[in-house]
């Protein structure tokens, strides 16, 4: 996918409001947008968004790589277009009126421009789960033929379990010796935990949206449930898109409402998902390290970020240990993947 440079000068030089205008600009003289308006969208990872408004055409949404990311813009990009070739609804690329699908800058940056998905917050009703489980399995269930160009061009999903675990365990030994005696059964508790979670590796490989969970989506207009946020997408066991959904619907967690657990909501993910897609016996044995891995990794880092800080927790209990939601969420695994497997296995 070719693309061209524009003039510019070194962002570091220029005030935010005139970072904005330079883009603004950019944006009508590559994609032929009058009046373009820039506003940031929220992003935990710091990763620069914008919802792009111009006068003569539906929102966008602009995506700025910086310099060394350009890998990151290709995948992205690369999932997106597969996505529209197979017609799976997300969101599109809009390319530029040269027809590039990306627009690198002289100043090192690459913008990578899409369509904006209207709709609202996805609710965590199970009639809106089950539209959600359906919007799943079928992105499992999209074939990845070796003579597409574009499945032979997909990346690997970013978050999986092979990524994750070693970049977790290696958040806890860099704080290893600065962990207090007191805590010191907290992090024996986590790095054991961590090295018991299968990797999933030797399964079958499809294309993974990497981070499903109902907030990571929106409901349209038309009764759709699309999914939002494909960058980190890519090849990995479906078993962990479905692990991480089912969590994200039933127990606590930062990205969820504080919900009881509720076998209905579980039940109507799998229905839904079992009208595209169905999991293998081999997958399903995964189910529980597939629930509790993330939540695993993200204590594994609180941790280590609070031994780093010196913010480590007053009360040094097993209670205290007990009481928060990724330890929760990891001992409510196997207890979430037992009931589920009985609904997968009945849908069969």
């Amino acid at each position: 996918m070719p693309d061209k440079r524009e003039d510019g000068a070194p962002p570091d030089q220029q005030s935010a409001r005139d970072d904005l205008r330079l883009l603004a600009t950019l944006i009508e003289r590559r994609y032929g947008a009058e009046k373009a308006m820039l506003q940031p969208l929220p992003s935990e990872s710091g990763k620069r968004i914008y919802r792009v408004e111009h006068a003569h055409g539906p929102r966008w949404v602009l995506r700025v790589y910086e310099t060394g990311s350009s890998s990151a813009a290709q995948a992205l990009a690369t999932t997106l277009l597969f996505l529209e070739d197979q017609a799976y609804p997300a969101e599109r690329i809009v390319r530029s009126l040269d027809d590039h699908v990306l627009v690198t800058t002289d100043y090192g940056r690459q913008l990578l421009m899409t369509t904006f998905l209207e709709g609202t917050a996805t609710d965590y009703s199970p009639a809106t789960l089950r539209v959600l489980g359906a919007t799943l399995g079928r992105l499992h269930a999209l074939q990845l033929t070796a003579a597409h160009p574009l499945a032979r061009s997909l990346p690997l999903a970013e978050m999986r379990p092979a990524n994750e675990l070693p970049w977790a365990l290696e958040q806890l030994t860099s704080v290893a010796v600065h962990v207090p005696r007191r805590l010191q059964s907290w992090y024996d508790k986590l790095t054991a935990a961590l090295r018991s979670i299968d990797l999933c590796e030797d399964l079958p490989r499809v294309l993974i949206h990497n981070d499903c969970h109902p907030d990571n989506t929106v409901h349209t207009s038309c009764r759709q449930v699309l999914l939002l946020d494909w960058e980190g997408a890519g090849l990995g066991p479906a078993i962990i898109d479905v692990g991480f959904l089912l969590a994200s619907c039933d127990t606590e967690s930062p990205w969820t409402p504080p919900l009881p657990p509720d076998p209905a909501r579980v039940e109507a993910v799998i229905a839904g998902y079992g009208q595209h897609h169905r999991l293998a016996s081999a997958e399903l044995d995964r189910l529980p390290d597939a629930i509790r891995f993330r939540a695993l990794v993200y204590g594994a880092v609180s941790f280590a970020n609070a031994i780093a800080s010196k913010t480590q927790p007053a009360d040094n209990t097993e209670q205290a240990f007990a009481s928060h939601w990724w330890w929760q969420r990891a001992q409510a695994a196997d207890e979430i993947a037992d009931w589920a497997r009985k609904q997968f296995e009945r849908a069969r």
